[in-house]
C-alpha cells in the first residue's frame, strides 16, 4: 500500500478490523497508535495520517492535508463493456495511470449480461479505482460513467456545441479522437499525429470490447470525427489494448 486512502467521511471515524486497509496497516507495515503514514483524499489532497486509536475491534486516523496530488492526465478512454472480473483489472490500471474520464459502453457484439451486473449497475467497481489510486499513491479518481449504447456514450462525451471530449467548445477533432481497429487502421498509433498536451481538450481513445466493434459501429465513431490506428500487428485483448493505448498516448503527450 503506498498510500493510505481516506473518504472525507472515513476521517476520525472508526474502520472496522475487517476492512483490508486496518488489516495492511497492522500485518504489512506494522503501525501502532500515534504512528503516521502517507495518506490521501479523493479531493486530490495528500498528507499524513496519524493512527489515533485502535482497540482491537476497530481503528481511527486523523488527516493532516499537507500538498495537492498532480492532476488527472487529459485522456477519455471509451470502452467497450468488458466482463466484470476483467472491468476490474482495467479500470485499476487506468486508474494507476492517471486517466481522467473513462466511459464504458455497450456495443452490438458486447454480452449484455456484462451491463446488467452488480459492478456495474451498482458501481462497484469504485473498488478498483481506488486500488489503482493507491498504488499511484494519487488519490485522485477518474470520472466513470456507463451508457447502453455507442452513440448514447458518444454523445454523453459531447460538450454543448456537440465536440467530444471538448471542455469548452471549439471545432473539429484536432487529432485528438481516435479509435482502434487493426482492419480499419490508416496508422500505427505510436506514429498517428496527436496535439499538443498543453491546454488541450481531451484526447479520446475507443477501444472495443472482446469482440471488437461491428462495421456499424465503426462508421458511427468516423461520422463523429474519429480517425482510426491500430496498435500493432498483433490482436490484442481488451485489457492489453487499454493499457497499451494509454501508455503510447501518456508518453506522446510528454507525461511519460
Amino acid at each position: 500500500m503506498n498510500m493510505l486512502f481516506l473518504d472525507q467521511s472515513e476521517i476520525d471515524s472508526p474502520l472496522p478490523r475487517s476492512d483490508a486497509r486496518v488489516r495492511h496497516v497492522l500485518k504489512v507495515l506494522k503501525k501502532g497508535v500515534g504512528d503516521e503514514l502517507e495518506a490521501g483524499t479523493p479531493d486530490g489532497m495528500l498528507g499524513t495520517a496519524r493512527m489515533e486509536a485502535w482497540d482491537g475491534e476497530a481503528m481511527s486516523f486523523s488527516f493532516r492535508p499537507v500538498r495537492k496530488a498532480p492532476p488527472l492526465r487529459p485522456l477519455v478512454i471509451l470502452l467497450g463493456f468488458p466482463r466484470p472480473i476483467q472491468a476490474n483489472r482495467i479500470l485499476k490500471d487506468l486508474c494507476s495511470l492517471g486517466v481522467g474520464r473513462i466511459v464504458l459502453s455497450g456495443t452490438e457484439l458486447g454480452e449484455k449480461s456484462y451491463f446488467q451486473s452488480d459492478f456495474f449497475k451498482n458501481r462497484e467497481f469504485r473498488t478498483a479505482l481506488i486500488e489503482g489510486a493507491v498504488q499511484a499513491a494519487n488519490p485522485r479518481l477518474p470520472e466513470v460513467d456507463t451508457a447502453w449504447t455507442l452513440a448514447r456514450a458518444i454523445d454523453a462525451m459531447a460538450g454543448p456545441d456537440g465536440c467530444i471530449g471538448a471542455a469548452g467548445g471549439g471545432s473539429g477533432s484536432g487529432g485528438r479522437l481516435w479509435a482502434f481497429d487493426p482492419y480499419r487502421a490508416t496508422t500505427g498509433f505510436g506514429m498517428a499525429e496527436l496535439p499538443d498536451a498543453t491546454g488541450m481538450a481531451p484526447l479520446v481513445l475507443a477501444i472495443g470490447s472482446e469482440r471488437g466493434w461491428t462495421p456499424a459501429e465503426l462508421d458511427l465513431l468516423e461520422g463523429r470525427g474519429f480517425s482510426f490506428a491500430s496498435l500493432g500487428d498483433r490482436i490484442l485483448k481488451t485489457e492489453t489494448a487499454a493499457v497499451a493505448a494509454v501508455s503510447v498516448a501518456l508518453s506522446r503527450l510528454g507525461f511519460l
